[in-house]
């Protein structure tokens, strides 16, 4: 991994625009151009300087060709490359870790990335969401849900490492103890929740309840950062946010096709339904930043199940291969006293947007002290974790207050 890379651009420029079902409605394409304008502004730079635009996927909200040029267009600008960064919830990071290697080479000086859904306006996303994540060959015809698919990998991790529902549980409610704090949180309406109620809510797909689950967002979210180099945002720029560091890996598409992988990391030894590719991403993003995992301070992933949350906790280093549950159930992401973890609510109570850059906007407002839920104190180094796709698409980011090397 080239660690020359770690800490070598950074992010001077963040907007965000969000609309509720109780605003007037709007386009992905509308919301992902005010929150462009708004990191552009905020950066100081002028249309004429975006060097690169990398936006995610087009829009479930609004499918077409060529989304990112839409953008682009919408924009009126002219950059030097320009595309959508597509592995599922993976390519929002993916934008920002493209637009680095950019930069790095040198020949840009300034990155735009905008990720941006409004799927919960316009359409029906628990009915359409398989039609994306289900083969469309052996998946989708059967009539399988999105929570179908997923616990397929609950029940054997559950099976292979002692997992209980009890210790899913936990995650549920420590996430839904930050989503009430944060002022846009879908769930924070709904109060705090216990154990008990997530073992009580209804089931969804064995063994996965409903308040296992996440919750889509009641609206639609788009958020742009502007990234540039080391020496211009040293230069020209009052608040930088590092990039210490970055990884990404993509194993499968479907997950029946998942278990006719083999030989490439993390399924060397043959395929599974347990090791995923944050394993590897996380391994790349600490080599780059040289840090270890007691070397974070908060963490955010877009798990969409607690499950999940638990082998996130494992494969991104906070505890042993198995260990998730036993780590979650002694405190370990406690609200009060434990690793700062989803500290807007993660997919189970802030919402899920597909092509989230918020995750890595909570991050930094974290690191610069203007976050707009709790505050979590002393915050100098921060991880993102995106993923898409049945456990199919990962990434890594590693951010900091200041540059690491």
């Amino acid at each position: 991994m080239r660690s020359d890379i770690g800490s070598k651009t950074a992010i001077v420029g963040i907007g965000r625009a969000i609309a509720q079902k109780t605003d007037e409605k709007k386009t992905p394409l509308q919301l992902g151009a005010v929150a462009a304008v708004a990191a552009m502004k905020q950066a100081g730079i002028k249309r004429s300087q975006v060097g690169a635009l990398f936006t995610g996927r087009a829009p479930q909200a609004y499918m077409m060709l060529q989304y990112n040029q839409a953008l682009l267009n919408e924009l009126k600008i002219g950059p030097t490359f320009n595309s959508e960064v597509t592995p599922h919830g993976a390519g929002a990071l993916g934008t920002l870790q493209l637009a680095s290697l950019a930069l790095h080479a040198g020949v840009i000086d300034y990155a735009l990335c905008v990720t941006n859904e409004a799927s919960g306006l316009w359409m029906d996303q628990v009915g359409s969401n398989v039609g994306w994540e289900g083969d469309l060959q052996f998946e989708a015809p059967y009539g399988c849900t999105t929570p179908a698919l997923y616990a397929q990998f609950a029940c054997r991790y559950m099976h292979e490492y002692g997992i209980t529902p009890e210790q899913c549980a936990r995650v549920s409610v420590e996430n839904r103890r930050w989503a009430l704090d944060h002022p846009h949180a879908a769930m924070r309406h709904k109060g705090p929740i216990t154990v008990e109620d997530v073992l009580n809510s209804r089931m969804i797909a064995s063994p996965l309840r409903m308040l296992d689950c996440a919750v889509w967002y009641p609206g639609g979210i788009a958020t742009a950062m502007v990234v540039t180099r080391a020496d211009l945002a040293k230069a020209k720029h009052q608040e930088a946010t590092w990039i210490a560091g970055f990884g990404q890996c993509t194993t499968h598409e479907w997950v029946g096709e998942r278990m006719g992988g083999f030989g490439y990391a993390p399924m060397e030894d043959g395929p599974d339904l347990v090791n995923t590719g944050a394993l590897v991403a996380a391994k790349q993003a600490y080599e780059m930043s040289g840090l270890k995992p007691g070397d974070i301070d908060i963490v955010q992933t877009s798990a969409p199940f607690s499950f999940v949350h638990l082998m996130m906790l494992e494969e991104l280093g906070f505890c042993g291969r198995g260990e998730g549950g036993d780590f979650v159930a002694s405190g370990g992401i406690d609200y009060d006293g434990g690793l700062p973890f989803n500290t807007m609510g993660g997919y189970l109570s802030f919402g899920q947007v597909a092509q989230g850059l918020y995750n890595l906007h909570e991050t930094v407002d974290q690191i610069h002290g203007r976050a707009e839920g709790r505050k979590v104190a002393d915050v100098e180094i921060g991880m993102v974790h995106g993923h898409g796709g049945p456990l199919a698409a990962h990434s890594v980011m590693i951010v900091s207050k200041e540059p690491l090397q």
